[in-house]
């Protein structure tokens, strides 16, 4: 049964229609609200969905307590994904769109190229990465990046897809990355003839409006393996998408693997490609390969952390140890002279890294309780206070406290938990692996050696890893140009097995298991 609310906004008042058991956040997404803004999909972390109740307000949450001053709770300051649409409700919306975000153009105009151009296009679960390159020679005319336009359904898979099965849906998500599309495919004008994307198994599923119970309940299976052109419909040319895989091993893995395995790397090699999964395949012959996906949620996207953001200017990245204490380096370089815009994920781990190395976080993610043993160490473990109940350290602007520590043990275990199974299915140790590549965007800013230090890869496995850049995108732009690159990606395709890290009983244990700063095989 439907139920109504009103929404008031700078430019005035609006009637919201909710479905059966919709949040209020849920049902303003469904009305064109918070399209792109990263939400934590109803954990009440991000902040995002504040909204100020002018009717009688509900009963604050404990997170809302926490993320609001006494004033504000007062004021009628609320979270809109932590209270149901209860109808007659009536709430103002002043940070409706997008947050922190960025699209740059990093070449000249497009127009600039003559003849036929293709859009290259990455579609993962929390950005969207794109460039345009001339057929005749792969030349790039601009790319950039920004924030996948349906975030506000949920910054990780499940969330996504729960929301894509409910009615109408799916027919929703799909429309806001039409939409982008179409805007990107603007930039090219007449000249553009042809479009690839490559994206996991859910993201490419719901563009191409394909079958999705199978990648949302066990038992997991792909209704559509892709690696073929599809219609998108009007205003957009044929696009290619390369091939799936598995449930959890997508378009995305195709095309990197691809450009990977096209500059011969020495076997066996490992390709993780960590974001809101981590999906890993583990070449060990040119003729044979594993793969494993383990769900790792929004948080190395910098989403639904309490100061996360992805990375773009005004964000932290990385954190260093000086004479006067933690100094933060901001994404366009240079340190951080007052508070931050945010925190993206690979600042994360870069702090908790420091913290870790200085013992002022113990093994199992804890603050440390026992005395300091160093004149910085005291200092640092001085730096941590209590907020409501809750163990923070605070520093340099910056904010981190013990429930983020947890979500990035829980994306840690997760990370262990792919690389110690394919390593086990394959009977590899680590120090037989020749090199590993990290791929994707948060691989390109992520410092190797602070995966290693917090546990995310054995010792020793730093000096071999290599940063290898958004390899999807490259290939998605290889795609476009040359048929035999379609061709290898579908004999990779069919030489890759997917090792499943559910079903033995024992996931859960393993799980937990790894829920420590430090490798476990």
């Amino acid at each position: 049964m439907a139920t109504n609310f009103m929404v008031e906004t700078p430019a005035g008042e609006r009637t919201v229609t909710a479905g059966s058991g919709d949040t209020l956040a849920r049902a303003l997404f469904r009305a064109g609200y918070f399209v792109g803004a990263p939400l934590c999909a109803g954990l009440g972390r991000c902040g995002r969905c504040r909204v100020q109740f002018t009717s009688v307000a509900p009963q604050p949450q404990p997170a809302e307590i926490r993320r609001f001053s006494a004033e504000e709770v007062a004021a009628g300051w609320r979270l809109a994904c932590l209270h149901p649409v209860a109808g007659g409700q009536r709430l103002a919306v002043i940070e409706a769109g997008s947050s922190p975000a960025y699209d740059r153009t990093e070449a000249g105009p497009c127009a600039a190229l003559s003849g036929p151009l293709g859009l290259a296009v990455d579609l993962g679960t929390t950005g969207l990465a794109w460039r345009i390159v001339s057929l005749a020679d792969g030349g790039m005319a601009c790319q950039g990046r920004g924030v996948n336009p349906q975030l506000g359904s949920g910054g990780e898979v499940v969330s996504r897809l729960a929301f894509a099965l409910e009615p109408g849906g799916g027919d929703y998500l799909r429309r806001l990355v039409l939409d982008e599309l179409r805007r990107l495919a603007a930039l090219a004008g007449p000249q553009l003839a042809a479009v690839c994307v490559a994206g996991n198994p859910a993201m490419v599923s719901i563009l191409c409006d394909k079958p999705l119970a199978g990648l949302a309940h066990a038992p997991y299976a792909l209704a559509w393996a892709a690696g073929e052109t599809v219609d998108l419909g009007p205003g957009l040319p044929p696009a290619y998408i390369p091939p799936l895989f598995g449930p959890f091993v997508g378009a995305d893995i195709a095309a990197g693997l691809t450009v990977l395995v096209g500059r011969r790397p020495a076997y066996p090699f490992l390709l993780a490609d960590l974001g809101t999964n981590a999906e890993m395949v583990l070449g060990l012959a040119p003729d044979r390969y594993l793969a494993a996906s383990a769900p790792l949620g929004p948080a190395l996207e910098g989403v639904g952390l309490s100061q996360g953001a992805m990375a773009g200017p005004g964000v932290v990245v990385s954190f260093a140890l000086t004479p006067a204490g933690l100094a933060a380096t901001l994404f366009e370089g240079g340190q951080a002279s007052g508070a931050p815009r945010g925190i993206a994920g690979p600042g994360y781990l870069s702090l908790a890294a420091r913290l870790r190395e200085q013992g002022v976080l113990d093994v199992d993610g804890r603050f440390a309780t026992t005395p300091a043993p160093t004149p910085l160490r005291r200092r640092l473990a001085a730096q941590v206070v209590r907020e409501a109940g809750e163990p923070v350290f605070a520093a340099a602007g910056c904010r981190l406290p013990a429930s983020d520590v947890e979500e990035l043990l829980k994306v840690k275990a997760a990370c262990n938990l792919a690389m110690s199974t394919l390593l086990a299915a394959a009977g590899l140790t680590t120090a037989r692996l020749a090199s590993v590549h990290l791929a994707g965007a948060f691989g390109a800013a992520v410092s190797p050696a602070d995966l290693e230090t917090l546990g995310f890869f054995p010792p020793g496995l730093a000096g071999r890893t290599v940063v290898a850049g958004n390899l999807s995108l490259e290939g998605a732009s290889l795609f476009l140009t040359d048929p035999a690159a379609r061709q290898q990606a579908a004999f990779l395709a069919a030489h890759t097995a997917v090792v499943p890290l559910v079903g033995d009983g024992n996931t859960g244990e393993a799980f937990i298991q790894r829920m420590v700063f430090s490798y476990v095989p």
